[in-house]
């Protein structure tokens, strides 16, 4: 289960520096270096590769008055010797911007206001809940112009609020480099969120996003583990959600999910299970990002389906144990389907990520996605399906 982290407000308020200058003396300077290769080789149309280098490269000064400012820039540079023809539909275009374009684009520009248990971000930022959250799978985390507020005043709970108005990156779609509305006529989306962990071993947050002019969203989870010692254990959860569709926008419909995580010295099992119920030619969306569903893969999701049911099983080994320290091996295996849109997928995943040290990890990622119902035309939803395979190394400074 994800959890709705709010990455991008820290409630730990920082030494104020005594004048504007020293604040930006003391500043502090950060970034990213990553390198991907993505190939996907589909069934029906035509191969696609790309190859990519950038990353992120960020300052945030040091408090002054309990005010921070911060600004990041996003760097995507195409190798062309190692991406496909454009021209010929060779390309993969998902690392760059529009067209298989290299991109730069100031990703995170804000001003945080943090003192006591209140927090306050206004600007482009980085935000992780259910439905916003960064999702970076590719080159870049989305990342969202908004402010947003936190309150930690209330034992074991957060507090959160604000307004969306623009969001650009890998979900946004169309050029990922752009900031972009959240819909294509929408003012922004309301954001309400409450954490609580008061009660021990377990979890519950509730949420509410109103996208002007799309839909409603209602969306509660728990989740509660049970130990059988220090490390070992069961997680068990259920979320349910509902959706009310705003100007005929279809989004429509409610979703329940239920899973459980066993976890028995380096292995991990986990299986997860999404139905969604909706109204004729109603449909349901993951908002602005990929984070709220239980069934939630490397490709597939429940998002634009009607009826959709879906399951998931999964394992993952840390190899610490046997002297292998930052090495994890994932492989998932889930299925997809909705009689009204005539879908029916099945999806294997592989994952190897290794952190070699605190600065620099590596992450092989291959994935199958199988169109069961073999569709080959332009109506069919992934032309009888593709291979992904993805490698990506970061190296943090």
């Amino acid at each position: 289960m994800q959890k709705a982290v709010i990455m991008s407000l820290a409630a730990t308020v920082a030494l104020n520096a005594s004048s504007i200058d020293e604040a930006f003396v003391a500043g502090k300077a950060s970034g990213e270096i990553r390198a991907v290769y993505v190939s996907q080789n589909n069934e029906v149309d035509e191969d696609t590769y790309g190859t990519s280098i950038g990353g992120i490269l960020k300052y945030e000064s040091a408090a002054w008055n309990n005010i921070k400012l911060g600004a990041g820039a996003y760097v995507s540079q195409k190798l062309h010797f190692a991406t496909g023809n454009f021209d010929a539909g060779e390309a993969n275009p998902d690392l760059f911007a529009e067209d298989t374009k290299s991109y730069a684009y100031v990703g995170e520009a804000y001003i945080d206001y943090s003192a006591n248990d209140v927090s306050l971000r206004v600007g482009r930022q980085l935000i992780d809940t259910p439905f916003a959250d960064t999702d970076d799978i590719r080159m870049h985390p989305n990342t969202f112009e908004a402010a947003i507020a936190t309150y930690k005043g209330v034992d074991e709970t957060t507090l959160l609020g604000g307004y969306i108005t623009r969001w650009a990156g890998y979900d946004s779609e169309d050029d990922i480099s752009k900031f972009k509305k959240v819909t294509t006529d929408s003012n922004g989306a309301a954001v309400i969120g409450i954490i609580n962990e008061s009660v021990e071993n377990l979890e519950l947050q509730g949420w509410y996003y109103g996208i002007d002019k799309l839909t409603d969203i209602f969306y509660t989870d728990a989740s509660y583990t049970i130990l059988f010692n220090e490390t070992n254990g069961v997680e068990f959860v259920g979320q349910w959600m509902k959706f009310n569709e705003e100007n005929g926008s279809g989004v429509d419909g409610t979703v329940y999910g239920i899973g459980a995580n066993l976890n028995i010295g380096m292995l991990t099992l986990g299986t997860a299970y999404n139905e969604a119920s909706n109204g004729t030619g109603k449909f349901i969306i993951s908002g602005l990002g990929n984070g709220a569903y239980l069934v939630d893969t490397e490709e597939m999701n429940l998002d634009h389906f009607e009826d959709i049911k879906a399951y998931l099983f999964s394992a993952e080994l840390d190899m610490e144990e046997v002297g292998l320290e930052g090495l994890t091996l994932t492989a998932i295996y889930a299925g997809f389907k909705s009689a009204p849109a005539d879908m029916r997928e099945k999806e294997i995943d592989l994952i190897a990520s290794y952190e070699i040290n605190k600065a620099l990890s590596v992450e092989v990622n291959y994935a199958r996605l199988d169109d069961k119902n073999n569709n080959t035309s332009e109506d069919g939803l992934y032309n009888g399906g593709y291979d992904r395979f993805l490698v990506r190394m970061n190296y943090n400074f």
